[in-house]
C-alpha cells in the first residue's frame, strides 16, 4: 500500500477577483521507504503540494491519503495527532527555539505529545549520535553553525519515529559542504530508519540523493 497517495488534487487562490491555479489535477503515489525529490522552478507549486500532503493547508479539490486515511476528512484533533506522530517536518529555516539547548529542542515533540522524557532518553542519545552532535547537546542554537542547526531540526523531526519526513528546501540556507552533509544524513535516515522522505528542492545535486524524481511545472507533473 502507498504511504502517500494524492488523487486529482487542485489548489486555487483568488487574488483581486483573479483566480490563480497553483496545483492542477495532481495525482501521485509514494511507497513506504522511498526517498522522493520534488523539483520545479519557483512558483511551480511544489511547496504548496508539500504543505497539502502535510495537512498544513487544505486543497480546493481532490484527496490526500496518508497510510490509507483521507486526511481532509479527519477531525482537527486527529489531524494534529497525525502531524505530530506520523510526519516529521524539516524547513529551510531551522525554526529552533533560541533559548533551548540542542537536546531540549529535539525533545520538544515528545513534550508536546504528552510523553515522558525519560522514556525517550535512549532514543535521544541514539539520534544525537546519528546527527554527530553528541558533544553539542547542551549548546544553544546560536552556538551552532547553520548545518548543525539543520541537523538538530532533522533530529527533532524523527524523535517520535515518524513514518514520513516532509522537507522543504532543507539545504536552501546552507553552503555546499554543509548541504552535502545534511543530504547524506537524510540518505542515512532513509536507509537505516526506513523513514519515507519527500523533499522539495530546486537543486539537481540534492535531487540525486532521492531514488525517484518528480518534476512540477505550472502546477502539473511533467
Amino acid at each position: 500500500m502507498s504511504i502517500i497517495k494524492v488523487n486529482k488534487l487542485s489548489k486555487k487562490f483568488v487574488n483581486k477577483d483573479k483566480e490563480i491555479k497553483v496545483l492542477d489535477n495532481i495525482s501521485l503515489e509514494i511507497e513506504e521507504g522511498e526517498f522522493v525529490s520534488l523539483m520545479g522552478a519557483s512558483g511551480s507549486g511544489k511547496s504548496t503540494l508539500l504543505y497539502l500532503i502535510g495537512g498544513l493547508d487544505n486543497p480546493t479539490e481532490g484527496e490526500i491519503y496518508i497510510n490509507g486515511e483521507d486526511i481532509n476528512k479527519m477531525k482537527e484533533k486527529n489531524l494534529s495527532k497525525l502531524r505530530r506522530k506520523d510526519i516529521g517536518f524539516v524547513f529551510q529555516f531551522y525554526n529552533l527555539v533560541q533559548n533551548l539547548s540542542v537536546e531540549e529542542n529535539i525533545m520538544l515533540p515528545v513534550i508536546m505529545d504528552g510523553k515522558k522524557e525519560k522514556d525517550y532518553k535512549e532514543r535521544l542519545n541514539k539520534i544525537l549520535k546519528i546527527i554527530g552532535l553528541e558533544d553539542k547537546r547542551k549548546s544553544l542554537p546560536n552556538e551552532l553553525s547553520g548545518g548543525q542547526q539543520q541537523r538538530v531540526s532533522i533530529a527533532r523531526a524523527i524523535i517520535l519515529n515518524p513514518s514520513i519526513i516532509l522537507a522543504d528546501e532543507p539545504i536552501g540556507n546552507l553552503d555546499s559542504k554543509s548541504g552535502e552533509e545534511v543530504m547524506e544524513l537524510f540518505k542515512k535516515i532513509n536507509e537505516d530508519e526506513k523513514i519515507t522522505i519527500l523533499q522539495v528542492t530546486h537543486s539537481e545535486d540534492s535531487a540525486k540523493y532521492g531514488n525517484r524524481l518528480i518534476r512540477l511545472k505550472d502546477g502539473k507533473i511533467i
